[in-house]
């Protein structure tokens, strides 16, 4: 057997052992929050994803590494509908998301409403922050819930000063993004994100725009709301000790297929491929 054959057939068996566990883990049945399929993404020739099946169950902390190109955030993009998959199928609560039904009970594409209904279903923190720099910290949080959700400004604010406390940013409620470092606009988007009480929030390499010394703070308000267990977590993320310590899943990812998947325990330690074993060391090599 070829080293090739080993590494796919280690694969396959971890991940066996891993899905007949989640029934112990994620409830009695384990239906999955969100459900990749067969799910692949091009762009013009380049296929970018190559065929995902992935579920996601209610509170979960999944954490997604890999070397840059791997699809990564074009999956969690697609979970936001932020990129439509070239083939396959994305669900989240068992309702496809880009397909919807009739009156009569045919499938046809998904409209903007039904589109809309689910995105609330999921936030985004992104690398670049994406505040709206016209905006104060309390109106930037506060937007989405009064214009998406139709609260009322007095209880969108109510709702934005207890996020902002939080993240440890309620003292800069009447600021502007300008104002404010780089972990501080990065923690201002972590509160916009969890104020509209998602069900799943992806956190696409988080500090990767970050300086050094601001990664440290973000990653600190990360791991506390991790901590509280209600939200679904996408983690994509570069930060191998932050994967190890919060999720409860991580997978590795290289060339638009899932590699590997595990515990971190699992993955960090009991690497079963060698891609793998390769981008451990390789960041090893890094940190010495």
């Amino acid at each position: 057997m070829t080293q090739l054959a080993q590494d796919n057939e280690g694969i396959l068996e971890s991940q066996a052992v891993w899905r007949q566990g989640e029934e112990c883990l994620y409830g009695e049945k384990g239906k999955p929050l969100v459900e990749y399929r067969g799910v692949t993404k091009s762009f013009g020739d380049l296929e970018v994803i190559k065929g995902i099946d992935l579920q996601m169950h209610a509170g979960e902390k999944l954490a997604f590494i890999g070397p840059s190109g791997s699809g990564k955030t074009t999956l969690g993009r697609m979970l936001m509908t932020l990129e439509r998959p070239t083939s396959g199928s994305l669900s989240i609560d068992g309702v496809p998301l880009w397909q919807m039904q009739d009156k009569k009970g045919r499938w046809k594409p998904a409209n903007e409403a039904h589109l809309r209904a689910m995105r609330e279903k999921v936030g985004m923190v992104f690398q670049h922050f994406n505040l709206f720099p016209h905006l104060t910290v309390e109106r930037n949080v506060t937007l989405a819930l009064t214009s998406v959700l139709g609260l009322t400004r007095e209880d969108a604010g109510a709702r934005a000063e207890s996020m902002l406390e939080k993240v440890g940013l309620l003292d800069k409620l009447s600021s502007y993004p300008s104002q404010l470092s780089g972990g501080q606009k990065q923690r201002v988007a972590i509160a916009r994100a969890l104020v509209m009480r998602p069900k799943v929030v992806v956190f696409d390499e988080v500090t990767s725009a970050l300086d050094p010394e601001l990664v440290g703070e973000v990653l600190a308000v990360i791991k506390e709301i991790a901590k509280e267990g209600e939200t679904a977590m996408m983690l994509i993320t570069h930060e191998m000790d932050f994967a190890r310590e919060v999720a409860d899943r991580v997978i590795f990812g290289a060339e638009g297929l899932i590699v590997e998947e595990g515990t971190p325990e699992d993955i960090f330690e009991r690497p079963q491929s060698e891609r793998l074993r390769t981008f451990l060391n390789r960041l090893q090599e890094v940190r010495d």
